[in-house]
């Protein structure tokens, strides 16, 4: 449902939360006196299935509660998880993986390679309809050689297999289906699922997980969707750990206050405009263009996100083996855009007056800084003579929308970048829903075998080619128009220790975080 508030409403509601979080200030936070932890939201989990969650509520608690083959580190790497080993056979057509030996579930039952073949395998069969199945398209069938070897038998060689197999993508007991994974989910993570209410998900440690149990005693994953409730929240102490759900104008007194730590990294969680290209006006390339033209990104990270931010012009992380680093950026020219519009035929009815060469509609969420980020593209657009209607709804709500194809513009955060094999699942043609996220029905055949291709290879040397020509077809035909990479920022009890800021803000070191008293 859209939601309206009056600006004096509005105001009167920021001045009362204000000096609630200034009352909280003055009196310090109450941290909790067990070894608990309760992380902070934006939005709760959709579907903890982890064939069918596509949401980061969902992954957060799926990085916690389940196990992939492969795990990551910090900095993005892929390290063995369950398969302790693993091998490239019959010319990359045949990845074959050796499980680590007594892993259990959380319910006691031995992990065995059934389960890992049945979790991949309803996925590439179809057998559970899924965004995700785009992302294994090449993947022929998983099957168990014996207890503790399972192979994915490939189409094609597929270099990008192993950046699939993490715990956002972990494994369940076989026979399980989506409806009983999201009622209660059952893996073999650091943490157990509890319970479930509208707003939490808990969890307790898994006193047998084989890399040790978790010092903290209970974790409580709570959706606050308003980031200044998120604060009062912390600064009372009723909630002590927020990762990327802070505005940057709420960081700065956190850091200046001793009750708190502040760890803020290089992340790779990107933030774009996606473009419905089956609309007949974005369908036209030169509109595209003249809209990234129009939008002034530099301002919009120093005055939305206050500086913690980079922009952009591709999804690819700078830094990463993948990324094109001589990429050619999209310069800020409001009067080129104006001359590309007028030239695609889409003339200013009025010249310098009110009236819009068109009107677009802007779909986004409730969550502040969305709806702010709305604001400053309409009001960058309306300067090429744009007309942008925003309409927000509560996430759940937004992203059906978005799934489904009901847009012409939405913003929204690609996290987990790690691997380019990403534009399979995200850009490429056969990715269309419900095969997969390609959720703006872009289409480029090029663009397609060059993601193919690089996806065959296993050396990332000898992949770099493909994705660098790919990234350039996208700052071509703008099926997204790039805005930023975010800082990884997050906010803590200074008492907490073990925190590590993973590459798209992943949960992952919960498992090593205590208090220290």
């Amino acid at each position: 449902m859209r939601r309206h508030r009056s600006a004096p409403a509005r105001t009167a509601a920021l001045l009362l939360a204000a000096c609630w979080i200034a009352a909280c200030a003055a009196s310090g936070p109450t941290w909790p006196t067990d070894d608990s932890l309760t992380i902070a939201l934006e939005s709760a989990p959709i579907n903890l299935d982890p064939r069918i969650g596509t949401d980061q509520a969902s992954a957060r608690v799926c990085e916690l509660v389940l196990s992939g083959l492969v795990r990551k580190d910090p900095n993005g790497n892929l390290l063995p998880d369950l398969a302790q080993r693993w091998e490239i056979l019959d010319d990359g057509l045949r990845y074959r993986f050796h499980l680590t030996e007594n892993i259990a579930f959380h319910d006691g039952e031995p992990l065995a390679a059934e389960d890992v073949a049945w979790t991949y395998q309803s996925l590439v069969d179809g057998t559970v309809t899924s965004a995700k199945r785009g992302a294994f398209q090449m993947v022929e069938r998983v099957e168990a050689v014996d207890e503790l070897v399972v192979d994915f038998v490939l189409s094609r060689p597929h270099g990008a297999l192993l950046a699939d197999l993490t715990s956002e993508q972990g494994v369940i007991r076989a026979g399980t289906t989506p409806q009983e994974s999201n009622a209660l989910l059952v893996g073999t993570g650091p943490f157990r699922f509890v319970r479930r209410t509208p707003e939490t998900v808990t969890l307790e440690p898994n006193e047998g997980y084989r890399r040790g149990a978790p010092r903290l005693d209970r974790v409580v994953l709570r959706e606050i969707p308003d980031s200044t409730v998120r604060a009062l929240e912390l600064r009372k102490g009723s909630v002590q750990l927020i990762v990327n759900g802070l505005t940057p104008d709420q960081v700065p007194s956190f850091r200046d206050d001793p009750a708190y730590r502040v760890v803020a990294t290089p992340g790779s969680n990107y933030v774009y405009l996606g473009l419905n290209l089956d609309d007949p006006i974005l369908a036209v390339r030169e509109v595209r263009r003249a809209m990234a033209m129009a939008i002034d990104r530099e301002q919009l990270v120093e005055t939305l996100r206050r500086g913690l931010a980079r922009v952009t012009e591709t999804m690819m992380p700078e830094g990463h083996w993948a990324w094109d680093e001589e990429l050619e950026s999209i310069p800020y020219d409001v009067d080129g855009a104006r001359r590309l519009l007028d030239e695609a035929g889409f003339p200013d009815p009025d010249g310098d007056g009110p009236e819009p060469r068109f009107t677009l509609t802007y779909k986004t969420s409730t969550n502040e800084e969305s709806l702010l980020q709305a604001q400053i593209v309409q009001s960058m657009l309306a300067e090429a003579g744009i007309g942008i209607d925003i309409r927000s709804y509560e996430f759940a709500t937004f992203y059906t929308d978005i799934k489904q194809g009901n847009f012409q513009l939405f913003s929204l955060t690609w996290t987990g970048v790690i691997d380019p094999h990403i534009y399979n699942l995200v850009l490429h043609s056969a990715s269309i829903p419900p095969a997969g996220a390609n959720r703006g029905r872009y289409r480029n055949p090029e663009f397609d075998r060059l993601i193919e291709a690089g996806s065959r290879l296993s050396d990332p040397v000898a992949r770099k080619p493909f994705y660098v020509e790919a990234q350039r077809i996208l700052a071509d035909d703008l099926p997204y128009i790039s805005l930023y990479h975010k800082v990884n920022v997050a906010v803590m009890a200074a008492e907490l220790e073990g925190y590590r800021n993973y590459l798209s803000g992943e949960l992952y070191s919960v498992a090593e975080m205590y208090w220290k008293r």
